[in-house]
């Protein structure tokens, strides 16, 4: 016979991990996991574009002159195409000295390569709200002295309102789902226990182009937004 300071924590040991085991079981719940998706197209309304001047020459000053006239035109033509001068904002201006190797006014010396001349470049961000005006916009921008015009990316304003309406159906899409393989296991769909979110950006595609010389056809297509919740619902009888 085991000795009373040994056998009584013994008994109280296994008590405990009955009395434990008994709660675990009453609190495990059976659940089901599923992923719901929902995916929602609307016509972008917003377009964002980089117009740019880039000039070159031997003599930065000269160079940075002929820049800020050509880029003043650009602006000049914007606006008076109908874009407010709260939608233009310069984004990026550099004056850096040029490579004789890949410069028209290449020179060097005996001590080695000296600098060909300079490049200035002036980039403003345009956000375009009339989409039907963006190849008359991008024509008036290069016919003004733009010879740069990069990133153009389509999109949709109201991303706050098809967000809403997809989070909806893609739930609805989990629950379908989760009903299926509760009929097929025999038991009911009972309560949402957990829900998370993952949804793609709304966003249209870029077009890139380089002194662009005609009236530029550009369309701006179907933008699509893609959501994805992660649902648990718990299993009854």
């Amino acid at each position: 016979m085991l000795p009373s300071f040994v056998a009584r924590p013994a008994l109280a040991a296994l008590l405990l991990a009955g009395a434990l085991g008994a709660a675990q079981a009453e609190d495990f719940k059976r659940v089901v996991a599923i992923n719901g998706e929902a995916t929602v197209g609307a016509k972008p309304d917003l377009a964002y574009v980089s117009v740019g001047v880039q000039s070159a020459g031997k003599v930065a000053r000269d160079v940075l002159t002929a820049n800020s006239k050509a880029t003043g035109e650009v602006l000049a033509a914007l606006k008076a195409a109908g874009i407010d001068a709260k939608d233009l904002q310069t984004s990026g201006f550099s004056v850096q000295p040029a490579s004789p190797q890949n410069s028209k006014f290449s020179s060097s010396s005996e001590d080695g390569p000296t600098i060909a001349g300079y490049t200035v470049s002036n980039t403003v961000n345009v956000t375009l709200r009339d989409l039907p005006k963006l190849g008359d916009i991008l024509d008036k921008a290069v016919s003004s002295g733009a010879n740069s015009i990069e990133g153009i990316q389509f999109i949709v304003s109201n991303q706050s309102v098809l967000l809403d309406g997809a989070r909806k159906t893609a739930l609805d899409d989990a629950r379908r789902k989760a009903e299926i393989y509760a009929k097929a296991s025999g038991l009911r769909l009972g309560k949402l226990v957990d829900l998370s979110e993952n949804t793609g950006p709304i966003g249209g595609g870029l077009y890139r182009a380089k002194a662009v010389q005609d009236s530029v056809p550009v369309e701006s297509g179907e933008s699509t937004l893609n959501v994805t919740v992660s649902a648990r619902f718990e299993l009854e009888d």
